[in-house]
């Protein structure tokens, strides 16, 4: 007879997990899953914890990571190495906050412990950010994008940022970032398939 691991074994194990970089993938119903473990590139055990997820809201299999050493993975749902990983893109700063476009497939904004805002554009640029914006002087606390997904043109995506002040701004993303760009999809994903 199996005996179940006790609760405290179980959150030990999930935090050893946590602090080497590792995502766990399961279910809620118990199913097989494969694979079991996303893992980061380097092969070496490192101390770094993975912050924030978010997940492509254009039913793409794809996710984003963001660890505290400020690396930043994509991963696709069906592979443990990511299809791509940026080392140093924040510098060495932790991610704090992760999110796709709602707009455009192929672009996702990142947030640094130091405040600091990237834009990724990987039809432009899958070498690194290219765009960073310094919000300061008051903290940034959180962030979110907001967007009208539905509309292929006239469409908009903002930023809400949430400061430490308790103040909140509304900050409008250049066309660029927002117009869906022509065969955007089919594009990334023959990017992702070259990464593979």
């Amino acid at each position: 007879m199996l005996v179940p691991p006790p609760a405290s074994l179980s959150m030990v194990t999930t935090a050893l997990l946590c602090s080497q970089g590792l995502i766990s993938h399961g279910t809620r119903q118990d199913l097989r899953v494969s694979p079991k473990l996303y893992k980061p590139q380097q092969h070496d055990v490192r101390p770094v914890r993975v912050n924030v997820i978010d997940f492509s809201p254009f039913g793409e299999p794809v996710f984003l990571a963001g660890c505290s050493d400020g690396s930043i993975r994509l991963h696709q749902l069906t592979s443990e190495c990511p299809l791509l990983q940026w080392n140093d893109s924040t510098e060495g700063h932790a991610v704090t906050c992760l999110r796709w476009s709602l707009t455009r497939p192929a672009v996702f904004l990142a947030q640094d412990e130091t405040s600091c805002i990237y834009i990724w554009d990987l039809l432009e640029s899958d070498l690194g950010p290219v765009a960073k914006q310094l919000i300061s002087p008051d903290r940034l606390v959180a962030m979110t994008v907001v967007g009208e997904a539905e509309k292929t043109s006239g469409s908009f995506l903002a930023l809400v940022l949430a400061r430490a002040s308790g103040s909140v701004d509304i900050q409008y993303l250049r066309r660029a970032w927002v117009a869906p760009v022509r065969d955007e999809l089919r594009r990334l994903q023959r990017l992702l398939q070259e990464a593979l």
